[in-house]
């Protein structure tokens, strides 16, 4: 053991004379505290942080420094929720067949096409000091719980490991980044559909010929939508800014041919595709449903406040809680909230100034170009008049219980190669506006919860390269919107809905400055809400065929409400909230004309459907909890709209591709939800489909929707009889899932939860509510704050106590402030660890 000679030398001079025997004795005290702080090799190079648990099991993390605060951060979340993050990091590598077996080889597969871990760790070599010991600080607080497991497993090892036999791993810094890069830029960030957007357009062409195929084509997928919702009004933002940059971008091609169909088709082989969300990631359990809504008002929208914040961001439900709640206090962090699992931040917060929160802003940042191989050598690709070579990477995969796997990578200078066709002469790759900014992304999510004021809060925002909008209050009520990310400025001729040629001759001009996106301080209208609808007038659509902004929109839910009232109170914006997760999205949109219609039909059938809807608010509730809904309007409704979706698009889409539009996305056949309810790409599109008159006239659209009615009725009377106030179909219910995003278990089969309906809101719901003199703050992170079961079965005690919260629409106080953490802290540890980081810390338990 090495003795710190400094601090021996300093207490043998203050004390001249000792003798030799009580110098031997203080050596050896001295010794005993260094050892037992931590093998340190000096008391000033340790440090102490503390971790306090309030009566939900949030830990608020107490250190001085960066590496401190996250080691701190590391430990707590790995106490609470190590199987998650296991299986979290594997997703995000491609590591899962590992540990779960040959079923998974074919997803590792795809998750190692589509990113390159050389460049993430290119990026960290350029980190500061300080940013890297986050990143160390998280891992290695993660490693010493682990530390801590292996030597108690018969307790401390949870339970999902010893099922699936194997262990916990150890983690580094690039581990901690890749969960976020893996399930937030990866996924959020990396939406793309042009490859089906292309097989659709052949589909329609055999159907219709070109000419209508293209016409139907953009009403499917439009562009530019003419009068989608908006989050910023008119006038508040204008997009001359990016226009002049394009136009700039433009003018420097000084005459080169721009002049292309942006609708790429000759080469792709037609295929019949299964599923509606697969994505570029075309894995069967990747179907998205990423919706998320916020309401902020300023103080003058509000009485008796001077701002508020409601934040339901949706990510799918699962167990354990797809986010995790934390407190950070230390090294220039002072905030409290939740973040997805895994991520060394807070992404859905507030601090003593301000609060910030996010929903997905769902902007085309990402396209396919398609690439010309050599006849000769397959393994190049045409690029400006030359056959260069891919960058090519063999990867080994291992496989449980399997030989391992070889695969080869193929790189191009645009991105990876998602799809590699050598007999067809053709390959795929991906080019994304944020590649390269990964890191940044993550650590201005991170430093945000530093920010004092708008502005700084703005530059940290401006650091963010994907597709997300932000949102800010502060304690002066002011409020404020961007969306983030970096978009490419695309040639004349290519707007990016389907794969680009990827010969050099399409190749993006660019990215949009930061600052000409959409953005707004302070609105006229006094507040800002948004579920994922378009962020300002002029913006392009999203590229995905599942998803497009339209004059049918699900945010009207939330602006109805707000606009009928010229000031609420924060209780009656969460009100706003809660009606809005009972509504059906989809009602105000076409029940008054159906109505109409019904009343003035000569069809006696008709009149007292257009009387059932009368008596409907377009809420689906169950509140004499019978299973069943409590207004027949609700089962008319839905079996009305299955039939408008199927009778409207039989007759314009190929059997193909027809289940993609037919699809009211309500409950499955077994009347489960893992996401909330959202209007389905047929259903915003349908009044475009029905008003165009090439494929309907009026008179037909009327018709269209009056036999829908009609076979919905005989549906219905045939199920449940003729007396239609008996039409009370059973309800939908949520299912918290014990599989990941991308289908990947975190969690035993016997650990999803199913709600007694469900509920259209966040996977975690918060409000922070900013007073003149202070902030109010409350979350839901259901079903729990922990995940953890013992070796013998035993759940933690907040495994599961935020679920009854979650389904009455209750929330719990959250504080940033220590004194009121002591007055509710059950329990409180101290670790004692080196700055360095370079020696395993010791722990110590106090109980409150």
């Amino acid at each position: 053991m090495q003795i710190n000679q400094t601090v021996i030398t300093q207490y043998f001079e203050s004390r001249q004379g000792a003798t030799m025997f009580h110098k031997y004795l203080v050596i050896i005290f001295l010794s005993l505290i260094l050892s037992i702080i931590g093998g340190c090799n000096s008391l000033s190079e340790t440090q102490k942080v503390t971790i306090i648990r309030d009566t939900y099991g949030t830990p608020h993390i107490y250190a001085d420094t960066h590496y401190g605060l996250f080691y701190g951060y590391g430990y707590a979340i790995s106490q609470d929720r190590l199987f998650q993050l296991e299986m979290a990091k594997r997703s995000a590598q491609g590591n899962v067949a590992q540990v779960m077996g040959q079923k998974y080889l074919p997803l590792d597969i795809k998750i190692r096409e589509h990113y390159n871990p050389h460049t993430i760790h290119a990026a960290m070599l350029k980190l500061s000091q300080a940013d890297s010991a986050i990143f160390k600080g998280y891992a290695d607080g993660i490693n010493q719980w682990i530390v801590k497991i292996n030597r108690s497993p018969d307790t401390l090892m949870p339970k999902q490991f010893i099922d699936h036999q194997f262990t916990p791993t150890t983690w580094t810094e690039f581990d901690v980044i890749m969960v976020f890069v893996g399930s937030m830029i990866n996924r959020f960030g990396d939406y793309n559909t042009e490859l089906d957007n292309q097989q659709l357009l052949m589909a329609l062409m055999n159907k219709h010929g070109s000419n209508k195929a293209n016409e139907i084509f953009n009403m499917l997928l439009p562009h530019m939508s003419k009068d989608a919702i908006d989050t910023i009004a008119p006038g508040e933002w204008s997009v001359t800014g990016r226009d002049r940059y394009k136009t700039e971008l433009v003018n420097r091609l000084e005459g080169k041919n721009t002049a292309s169909s942006p609708l790429l088709t000759a080469k792709i082989q037609p295929t019949v595709s299964t599923s509606g969300r697969h994505g570029t990631l075309r894995w069967q359990d990747f179907n998205e449903a990423p919706f998320s809504n916020i309401l902020i008002l300023g103080k003058n929208k509000l009485k008796d406040a001077e701002a508020v914040l409601i934040n339901g961001p949706q990510f799918g439900f699962y167990r354990p809680a797809y986010t995790y709640s934390v407190g950070l206090h230390g090294a220039g962090y002072n905030a409290v909230g939740n973040s997805p699992a895994g991520y060394p931040l807070i992404q859905f917060g507030h601090n003593d100034h301000i609060s910030w929160g996010s929903t997905w802003g769902a902007g085309d940042n990402v396209d396919i170009f398609q690439l010309t191989l050599d006849p000769q050598d397959s393994k190049k690709y045409l690029y400006k008049g030359l056959y260069i070579p891919f960058e090519q990477e063999k990867q080994i995969i291992k496989v449980k219980n399997q030989p391992d796997k070889s695969i080869t990578v193929y790189r191009s200078v645009y991105g990876p190669v998602i799809k590699y066709q050598a007999k067809q002469g053709i390959a795929y790759a991906k080019k994304r506006g944020w590649a390269g900014k990964e890191l940044s992304t993550l650590l201005s999510w991170n430093k945000v919860s530093k920010a004092q004021n708008y502005q700084q809060w703005a530059d940290y925002v401006a650091e963010s390269a994907i597709n997300v909008n932000w949102y800010y209050v502060d304690q002066s009520g002011n409020i404020g919107y961007t969306l983030g990310g970096f978009y490419p400025v695309r040639r004349p001729g290519f707007d990016g809905r389907t794969p680009t040629p990827g010969d050099g001759s399409a190749d993006w001009l660019g990215l949009y400055p930061f600052h000409t996106n959409p953005h707004v301080l302070n609105p006229i209208s006094g507040y800002i809400a948004n579920w994922n609808n378009r962020p300002a007038a002029g913006f392009p659509n999203p590229d995905q065929w599942w998803y497009n902004w339209n004059t049918i929109d699900r945010a009207l839910e939330l602006t109805t409400q707000v606009d009928a009232n010229s000031t609420l109170s924060p209780k009656a914006a969460w009100e706003v909230m809660k009606h809005a997760a009972f509504v059906d999205p989809n009602a105000r949109h076409f029940v008054p004309s159906l109505i109409s219609l019904a009343q003035n039909s000569n069809v006696p059938l008709h009149r007292q459907a257009a009387n059932i809807l009368t008596h409907w608010d377009y809420s689906n509730t169950d509140n004499n909890n019978d299973g069943k809904y409590d207004n027949p309007g609700s089962t008319l409704f839905r079996a009305w709209l299955k039939e408008a979706l199927r009778i409207t698009y039989s007759a314009v889409i190929p059997d193909s591709h027809l289940h993609w539009f037919t699809n009211p996305g309500y409950g499955n056949k077994d009347k489960l939800m893992t996401n909330s309810y959202n209007i389905s790409i047929g259903t915003k599109v349908l009044n475009t489909i029905w008003t165009n008159s090439s494929l309907f006239n009026h008179q037909d659209s009327n018709k269209i929707q009056l036999d829908s009615l009609t076979a919905a009725i005989k549906t219905l009377t045939l199920q449940y009889g003729e007396n239609n106030q008996t039409w009370l179909e059973n309800v939908d219910t949520l299912r918290f899932n014990n599989k990941n995003y991308i289908g990947v278990p975190q969690a035993n089969d016997d650990e999803t939860l199913d709600t007694p309906i469900a509920l259209n809101r966040g996977t975690e719901n918060n409000m922070t509510v900013f007073y003149a003199n202070k902030v109010a703050a409350y979350e839901v992170v259901a079903p729990g704050q922990s995940g953890f079961i013992d070796p013998h079965g035993l759940k933690a005690k907040h495994y599961n106590d935020q679920y009854k919260n979650f389904i009455n629409f209750h929330l719990k106080p959250v504080s940033n402030e220590y004194d009121n953490l002591k007055i509710d802290s059950t329990d409180k540890t101290v670790l004692v660890i080196p700055l360095s980081g370079s020696v395993k810390p010791s722990q110590r338990n106090e109980s409150q």
